[in-house]
């Protein structure tokens, strides 16, 4: 069975030590198909073999798979997949939210809950305007245009359930969030058929990840969205759009 490895390789032939004894390598390109997810992946420079292992482009690999890899040149590394910082408590609210990729914890303490749970929650990117459009046409044609003046935007969310009081499941919602505008108006919920996978039931441990849809005026350029606000609009974690 052949071993996949992701790499950088800089030439047709690769040299090496091994035990003082200089060894060298021939690279060359494979002679099958390599899918991912179902498709097939094709790069610059190709897929190799050397030695009995399949060597696939790094940078190519992370853009057919949806992840980012970056050089950073200070660090003389290469960074694979997002970086996401973890807020302090309390370090975000309203007037300051997070930026993308930022995870804040988000506490349901109240009295009145059904359940009392502690969860990691990060928005992992947003997509707006006519590609947001294209996406939810396209997840389903029954799907009505935004309103005059107003355009989609989509937010994928990351949720993860730290802790639940006693031994039940919370349900990560994403009617349990709410979109506002730079200026602080709240903006109206919205209904469209999409991707479900947000709305789950969780126990203690686990995690998905999904969708949340809004409709935001077109000349907004700093619009947030919150979690878990309390009926009079206090409490909950803030997240900026942009």
């Amino acid at each position: 069975m052949k071993k996949f490895l992701s790499g950088f390789l800089s030439g047709a032939i690769i040299f090496g030590a091994i035990s003082g004894f200089a060894v060298s390598y021939v690279a060359n390109p494979v002679n099958f198909k390599v899918l991912v997810n179902g498709k097939e992946f094709v790069s610059d420079p190709p897929a190799l073999e050397v030695d009995g292992h399949t060597y696939l482009p790094l940078r190519s690999m992370g853009e057919a798979l949806g992840v980012p890899v970056v050089w950073n040149d200070k660090l003389n590394q290469a960074e694979v997949g997002n970086q996401a910082a973890v807020a302090a408590s309390g370090e975000y609210s309203r007037t300051n939210p997070a930026p993308l990729n930022t995870v804040q914890t988000y506490t349901d303490d109240d009295e009145y809950s059904s359940v009392n749970y502690t969860a990691a929650i990060r928005v992992i990117k947003t997509i707006r305007g006519d590609e947001a459009l294209q996406a939810i046409r396209k997840a389903n044609m029954f799907n009505h245009d935004p309103k005059d003046g107003y355009e989609y935007i989509i937010v994928e969310v990351a949720f993860s359930v730290l802790s639940v009081k006693g031994d039940g499941y919370i349900t990560a919602n994403s009617y349990n969030f709410d979109f506002y505008s730079a200026n602080n108006e709240e903006y109206e919920k919205t209904l469209v058929v999409f991707s479900d996978e947000l709305n789950k039931n969780l126990y203690a441990g686990g995690n998905t990840d999904g969708y949340v849809i809004g409709q935001i005026k077109k000349d907004d350029a700093s619009p947030k969205i919150a979690y878990g606000l309390k009926y009079d609009g206090t409490g909950g974690v803030w997240f900026a759009l942009q």
